[in-house]
């Protein structure tokens, strides 16, 4: 088997573990609720995809204490919210601040390039919660996001 194939092939396995994450975070998904006494909360409406979210955090000692998530997501966002939720809760909002695309694609949720968006776009809007707390006038783009991992494939 040539290094095509070889490459072809992991990236079906691994499509295929994808849609079954999809799948089953979808049928259960976790950290989907409104939250009460919630320090920070972010709403967005994502047009490409038509996420329709908000995003709430408690903080404590700078840290995550608690994350959810309600509103009206679409498949992948709310798969992608409910696997790596524990990726933000108990940890340092600086270190938040770091995770991106790759921190996805480590945790076996890689997804066709018209669907990063749709993976990203929670924790884009978690980012922009911080930046609100924080009173930084800064913003993230869904872009930055995305392109930081294209970047990494190009190098």
């Amino acid at each position: 088997m040539n290094k095509t194939n070889l490459i072809l092939n992991f990236m079906q396995s691994m499509s295929e573990i994808s849609d079954s994450i999809i799948t089953e975070y979808n049928k259960n998904p976790v950290h989907f609720y409104e939250m009460e006494n919630f320090d920070i909360s972010y709403h967005e409406w994502n047009f490409i995809c038509w996420d329709d979210i908000t995003v709430y955090l408690k903080i404590k000692n700078n840290t995550v204490e608690e994350f959810s998530f309600s509103w009206n997501p679409g498949q992948v966002t709310t798969a992608s919210c409910s696997l790596l939720a524990e990726m933000i809760e108990w940890k340092n909002l600086d270190e938040i601040m770091t995770r991106w695309y790759n921190t996805f694609v480590e945790q076996w949720l890689e997804v066709l390039p018209r669907r990063r968006r749709a993976v990203v776009i929670w924790l884009l809007w978690v980012r922009n919660a911080i930046h609100q707390r924080r009173k930084d006038k800064k913003a993230d783009s869904d872009e930055i996001l995305v392109e930081e991992f294209e970047d990494i494939l190009d190098d």
